[in-house]
């Protein structure tokens, strides 16, 4: 196929200029060979495909490490998860004739995306990790969120593994007529929330009335049940609970796994949670978990730290409950803070960003450990007056629109004061803010081993 004789030139050539080529070869190679998706599906014996609205990628790097601890894997666990993305990870695995050089992929694939590919991949078993409005410009509200989910999944013969703890999942399991298992935090770590927050799904979708909570773990993640019907959170066959930096994790009849957590935050052990309820779904053994955690690497800024000047950390948000995890662990970090907060609008991003104020920025104005904000990026005005109605006072506010001029007055405050600095940015923001940081610590390196990468 000519397509994949041109994306596999467009790949070797941006390797060769060093660049991570993730969407371009596909994209390119999609536009002459529109079948190429369909003819690599027709090579892989098992398709494990990730989605929903947060914890995607995280979770598919997770799931893959742990397969690839049996057999080699064709994965897009860089977050590439749209049609070109997707081609892009099987022509990096396949030969220049386009034959695949493995039988398994693990896939992140987009909530809108998956009904446009689900017919062309034998999806054997799909993982949806939450389900939260998001970039409301693409998706809509969640009915049309529900519904793009509904289609993809009837296109597939697949067995669900779904968050038990979101109602949303939960209905995806009742109307889609699939076999089903549930995973979800043990009953007992539930929690009464601090504060009142905007959660998503708060009626049941199967009766219109409201859902009683006797418990949250954060968004409308909880112990759910509807007050007109027998909707009701489903009893977990894989149940997690965080007992200091491990995840505790048991599987109806068998003796619990004590797993490492190689990412901080509840939203992450949830995605470790989800990763592992799949890899025993397809039947990976205890020792595989185990090793694919050890050997985990975590994608672009998902809680990546670089320690420089002062230790920082960066950190994807895109939508109000995922923001609101991240700025509960920031807030969580008991140490002095300054933060960068970089907001774009382009279309990867999401252009509609009123999304900010459903976030529960008011939590910043509540730590007292925060020295500083640094707004940035195309709509850097529009978070520092959202920081203001948040009740931060102006003088902790700065605007510098240009990224790197304001993660390096980040760094630099947070130096001169002994603070770690925490840069939170949309999706646009996060290659070059990881590219001016890896550059940062690059010149830097001949100063000693102080400087480098690590996972929280």
């Amino acid at each position: 196929m000519l397509g994949i004789w041109i994306g596999k030139l467009i790949l070797w050539v941006l390797r060769l200029g060093g660049r991570d080529a993730t969407s371009l070869p596909g994209k390119v190679a999609l536009r002459i060979s529109p079948g190429l998706i369909r003819h690599f599906g027709r090579q892989v014996k098992q398709v494990i495909a990730v989605t929903g609205t947060n914890g995607k990628t995280t979770t598919t790097s997770l799931l893959a490490s742990m397969v690839a601890e049996r057999e080699p894997v064709v994965t897009n666990h860089k977050g590439a998860n749209l049609a070109q993305g997707i081609a892009t990870a099987f022509l990096r695995s396949s030969s220049w004739t386009g034959r695949l050089r493995t039988i398994t992929a693990v896939l992140e694939i987009d909530e809108a995306t998956l009904p446009a590919v689900a017919s062309d991949l034998p999806i054997g078993v799909l993982v949806v990790t939450n389900v939260f409005r998001d970039q409301l410009d693409r998706y809509g509200e969640l009915d049309g969120t529900l519904a793009k989910l509904l289609d993809g999944i009837r296109k597939t013969q697949a067995t669900l593994v779904l968050n038990g703890d979101d109602p949303l999942c939960r209905y995806l399991g009742l109307r889609s007529a699939r076999n089903a298992v549930y995973y979800g935090m043990s009953r007992e770590t539930a929690r009464s929330p601090r504060r009142e927050q905007m959660r998503d799904g708060q009626f049941c979708l199967m009766c219109g009335r409201p859902l009683r909570y006797d418990g949250f773990w954060y968004g409308q993640l909880g112990l759910y049940a509807c007050e007109g019907c027998d909707f009701v959170r489903p009893h977990p066959a894989f149940q997690g609970a965080l007992e200091g930096g491990f995840l505790r994790f048991a599987e109806e009849g068998l003796p619990a796994l004590l797993l490492d957590l190689p990412v901080s935050g509840l939203y992450n052990a949830y995605n470790v949670l989800a990763a592992a309820s799949a890899a025993r779904a397809i039947g990976l053994p205890a020792e595989a978990i185990h090793a694919g955690l050890r050997a985990y690497q975590p994608p672009e800024g998902r809680m990546q730290r670089f320690y420089l000047e002062a230790p920082v950390t960066l950190h994807l948000i895109k939508n109000p409950t995922g923001c609101d995890s991240v700025l509960d662990t920031v807030v969580s970090d008991g140490r002095h803070k300054v933060l960068v907060i970089g907001i774009n609008d382009l279309a990867a991003d999401g252009r509609d960003v009123s999304w900010l104020w459903d976030a529960d920025f008011e939590l910043l104005a509540e730590d007292p450990r925060l020295t500083s904000v640094v707004t940035t990026g195309l709509r850097a005005h529009d978070m520092a007056l959202r920081l203001k109605y948040a009740g931060l006072l102006e003088a902790k506010i700065r605007v510098e629109p240009d990224l790197g001029a304001a993660l390096h007055e980040g760094l630099s405050q947070s130096s001169s004061t002994g603070a770690v600095m925490h840069a939170l940015v949309t999706y646009t923001l996060l290659h070059p803010a990881a590219r001016w940081l890896s550059e940062r610590r690059d010149e830097h390196a001949s100063q000693g081993p102080l400087y480098r990468t690590s996972v929280s």
